[in-house]
């Protein structure tokens, strides 16, 4: 059978099993904020300490008042909130495998759904803080972009991005464990390497960063989430976000084969 033979086979049973899948995403986030006092709140409570800290960090240590011409705040939390979508989707994919090893073992059904279904707590955190920077926005005296309409597509660019790369590690990792303790490191400095609680401005001159964008394809992905929050966001390039959509592309297009090549070895290493 060939690949895209293959591929549109298990789309086929995605959809049939879907059932399947609202089951294990609502039984994700039960999981998660099960036995807390908090509960959904950590949604808000995360992102608006990270803020806080780095606005401490940046008024009071590095003293710096303003990231290129823009509102500090809605810059950090923007940032923040792309990253903690990209990070916590990434990482639960990649675990997704692993953690649901009893179920993938009893019975059979398209192992690409387990992959699918770790997604919704990012995306119920992801909202959660959406209405905490809305919010945010009018208590500083400011206004939504008009640009907010391209929010979708930035959403759905940063989800195949993190998707992909968390099904490619999910698809390693259950033989080589070793993997999962690359993780954390990829999360902690990728954000420091991404201008997530800075700008591009300092970047864009430099001869590297084409390749820079092209290795790091969030850092277009993240400026387009910027250009789509903050109103008349100057700093978003076109031509990165080509490079950016197409280095995401190739990476999910590339999981998707190695999940194929993979997938039925999974119970062999569970």
């Amino acid at each position: 059978m060939g690949i895209i033979q293959r591929f549109n086979t298990q789309f086929k049973e995605i959809l049939h099993d879907s059932e399947l899948l609202f089951i294990l995403a609502k039984r994700d986030i039960s999981v998660r904020y099960k036995q807390t006092y908090l509960g959904v709140s950590w949604a808000i409570v995360r992102p608006v300490l990270t803020m806080l800290v780095f606005l401490f960090a940046f008024k009071n240590v590095a003293k710096i008042q303003d990231l290129s011409g823009y509102p500090i705040q809605l810059v950090i939390f923007s940032g923040i909130l792309f990253w903690n979508l990209f990070a916590t989707t990434f990482q639960s994919v990649s675990n997704s495998i692993i953690s649901n090893g009893n179920l993938i073992s009893k019975v059979y059904f398209p192992r690409l759904i387990i992959c699918l279904s770790s997604m919704a707590v990012s995306l119920v955190d992801f909202f959660v803080g959406l209405i905490v920077y809305i919010i945010l926005v009018f208590a500083l005296g400011h206004t939504l972009s008009l640009h907010i309409i391209y929010l979708p597509i930035a959403l759905v660019l940063t989800i195949v991005t993190s998707l992909g790369l968390g099904i490619l590690f999910a698809s390693f990792s259950v033989k080589y464990r070793d993997l999962l303790q690359i993780i954390p490191l990829i999360v902690q400095y990728g954000f420091f390497v991404t201008p997530i609680v800075y700008t591009s401005q300092n970047l864009i001159g430099s001869k590297w960063y084409i390749y820079y964008s092209i290795l790091n394809p969030l850092a277009g992905l993240v400026e387009f989430f910027r250009y789509s929050l903050l109103v008349e966001y100057h700093l978003f390039d076109l031509n990165m976000l080509f490079i950016s959509a197409a280095s995401t592309m190739f990476i999910f297009l590339i999981s998707l084969f190695v999940f194929h090549r993979r997938e039925d070895s999974f119970v062999d290493h569970l």
